[in-house]
Formats: structure tokens, sequence, C-alpha cells
């Protein structure tokens, strides 16, 4: 009697509607390398504006003898390089594996690219210490430690690893097909929780990515050349603060609507479908029949209540193969069963940036400010499209997919 009741609340019910999944519609893309160069270009100019807020000169005053807008003597070169390189490795490193794939064969690629990383990592090491080195002899030993700081946070973060050194995304070896993971519609509860393991573990992958990539970026671009400015120097504190936070927050925007398209979502969404999830449940009013224990080798339909650990669980979503209280898989499915949310919070939060910046340059007076929220501005409104341009793709085709899963269910029903 138990165990056709587990059946009964199991998949195994052939009443049971299974996850339904729309074909997601082609949006194009930015690829690799254009991406790489956008925010190589984006921080650059970044940089070079952070550079104009602290050694600006009074070259616009009709009393002026200087005919220069920035004192370019109070710099120091090598700083520069070490910035340039530290900012370009990523889309330099794109250009030599684009090279590598046009010149060798498949069968030669894999090795040649494993030679040219290496190789290109010695290089940028090596021109990276000549600059330490140069800078050493002018600068205390703090400034040493800050300079390299955030090469002390990546070992921390990634460990001894060169390839998110290099890349933005990191691709798992066997889980991709044509830049994307894989998903696999299986009815198997233990294949769906691997697969939805993987799929968090490449999420949190990306994500750790994003913030370094941004923090990182606007480290070498903002603060860096604060910190190493001459000290008699003055300019606005302030102001320039405001430039760092601006360009973490563009720039983590821009490598979040990167890392996560609306298609790499929809992967993550279908798996959750599967997934499912469950609610605890704290009393058991108007139930027809008493629960029956969770078995981790059935999946489990809509509405179904078990009982696991000494607690009750109702299921919830269109099939469910998640573990009671675990509260990774409740995180996925909360997360990725309507990712439009998602991309709903990073439309606000992209908007309002942008908001921020046109109305500080409305009121800004002085032409170096004006030139460097006009180019922030500029970069963001991109970001803004895309953002916008993926809420409102995954918005409709997620309501189209819930509309037809109501269907089924009361067609079932």
């Amino acid at each position: 009697m138990r165990k056709s009741t587990v059946e009964n609340e199991g998949i195994n019910n052939e009443s049971i509607p299974l996850p339904k999944h729309i074909p997601f519609p082609e949006i194009p893309n930015t690829n690799e390398i254009l991406n790489e160069l956008l925010v190589f270009v984006f921080i650059l100019f970044s940089a070079g504006m952070q550079f104009l807020h602290i050694y600006r000169t009074i070259w616009w005053l009709p009393e002026s003898y200087i005919n220069h807008t920035i004192n370019f003597y109070l710099i120091d070169p090598y700083l520069v390089i070490f910035v340039i390189f530290m900012l370009s490795r990523r889309v330099l490193y794109c250009l030599m594996n684009y090279s590598l794939e046009a010149f060798y064969k498949d069968t030669q690629l894999k090795i040649h690219k494993l030679v040219g990383r290496y190789c290109f990592v010695f290089v940028l090491m090596l021109i990276l210490g000549c600059c330490i080195s140069k800078i050493y002899t002018k600068q205390s030993y703090l400034s040493m430690f800050l300079l390299l700081y955030p090469l002390v946070v990546y070992f921390l973060v990634f460990g001894p690893k060169i390839e998110p050194f290099l890349r933005t995304i990191s691709e798992i070896e066997g889980t991709y097909l044509n830049g994307y993971p894989m998903h696999c519609c299986s009815s198997n509860p233990s294949a769906i929780r691997d697969e939805v393991d993987t799929l968090k573990n490449d999420f949190n992958n990306r994500f750790k990515q994003a913030i370094f990539t941004s923090v990182l970026n606007a480290y070498y671009s903002g603060f860096v050349p604060c910190f190493f400015a001459q000290n008699h120097l003055y300019y606005d504190v302030l102001w320039a603060t405001q430039h760092v936070l601006f360009v973490w927050l563009g720039g983590l925007t821009m490598v979040l609507v990167f890392c996560f398209p609306a298609k790499y979502c929809d992967v993550l969404h279908r798996a959750a479908l599967h997934l499912g999830t469950w609610s605890k449940v704290e009393r058991m009013n108007n139930m027809t029949l008493p629960p029956v224990t969770y078995t981790k080798t059935i999946a489990w339909n809509n509405g179904s209540v078990v009982r696991h650990s000494g607690e009750l669980y109702r299921s919830i979503g269109p099939v469910t193969s998640a573990t009671p209280g675990n509260t990774t898989h409740y995180r996925f499915y909360k997360l990725f069963s309507n990712p439009s949310v998602v991309y709903m919070f990073l439309t606000g939060l992209q908007a309002s940036l942008v908001i921020l910046q046109v109305s500080l340059l409305f009121f800004s007076i002085e032409w170096h400010n004006i030139l460097s929220l006009s180019f922030l501005t500029l970069t963001n409104h991109l970001t803004l499209f895309k953002v916008i341009r993926d809420y409102l793709v995954t918005q409709k085709v997620y309501a189209a997919e819930s509309s037809i899963y109501e269907k089924l269910t009361s067609h079932f029903n």
C-alpha cells in the first residue's frame, strides 16, 4: 500500500505534465574578442579620465602660459605602462588565440594554444616585473603592496589557475557546446541534480569572475592613479572617488551582461524546471493522504507532500527532483525559475546609473568633469540597451511558457 502511494506521488504517474520548453529566440551577442575590446577601451579611457582629473592644467585661462591640458611630466611612465598591460592582457590573449586558430588545424591547435598561453604569461610577467622594478626605486613597500594587491586576491579566489586571469569565461571541458553549457531533458532525478550542480558551479565561477574583473579594472584605472599621484598635487578627491565608483558599476554591469546572456540563463531555467523545489509545511491541515517518506530516486509531481528528516515538505514546480531542505537547490530554483526577474533588476540598476550620470552631467560646469561623465554615460547606454533587450525577450518568452504550463495543468486536473 505504501509503495503504490509513493508511485502515485512520483513521476511514474502518466497524468503528470512534464516541463515544456519553448525554443528560445536567437539574440545577437558580442563574441569574446569584441567584448574584451569594448571592455579594454572603456577601462583605458576611464583611466585616462582619472589621470585628467589629477594632472589637469588651467590651459584655458587667457593669462595662462601653459599650452597642454595635462602635466605629463608628473606622471610616472612606467606606472602607465604597467596599468595598460594589466588592463589589456585579455584582449591581447584573445588576439593571440584567434591568430593561432587561423593558422593551425584542430589537431595542432590545442598544443599550440597551451604553449602560447605560457609564453604569453611569461612575456606579460616580464614586462610587469620590469615596470615594478622601475617604480620601486621611487616608491615605498606599501606602494608596491597596493600595486600587487589584486594579484594576491586573485590567487586567494581562483588558486594557481592561469585561465581565469586571461579569460573572462573559462568553459568547463565536456559540458559546453557552441559556447553554452548543455542541458539534457532527463527524467532521472539523480542526473538532474548532477546537472544542476555543474550549472551552479559554472554560474558561481562566472559571477566571481564578473566581480573580480570589475573590481580589478576599477582599481587599476581609478584608485592606482590617485594613490601614486604626487603629494603636492591638489585634485578633487570626491570627484575622483565618484569616478572610481562609476567605473566599477559600469564595468560590473558590462561584464555581467556578457557573462550571463539570455540564452545562457535559459539553459539554467530549463534545468530549474526539472529540479523544482520544496517548501516546508508547518501543519497537516486538509490532507486526504498521510505524507510519504521522501525517496531521492523518484521525481515528485506538483503539490506532493513528503516527510524528510522529521519535517514535512510540499513540492513546487512542474516536477520536483530537488532534495528537501537543500538550500542550494532552493536558491537555484528561485533564481532561475523566471530569469526575467534577474534582468529586471539589472535593468533597474543600469537605468539608475545612467539617470544619475545624466543628472550630474546636467549640473557640471568644469570641462574635464563634463568630458568624463559624457564618456561614461555613452558607454553605459550600450549596456542599458542590451539588458533591456534581454529583459523584454525573457519576460515575453517565460510569460508564454507559464501560460502553457497552466493550461496543461488545468487539462490534466
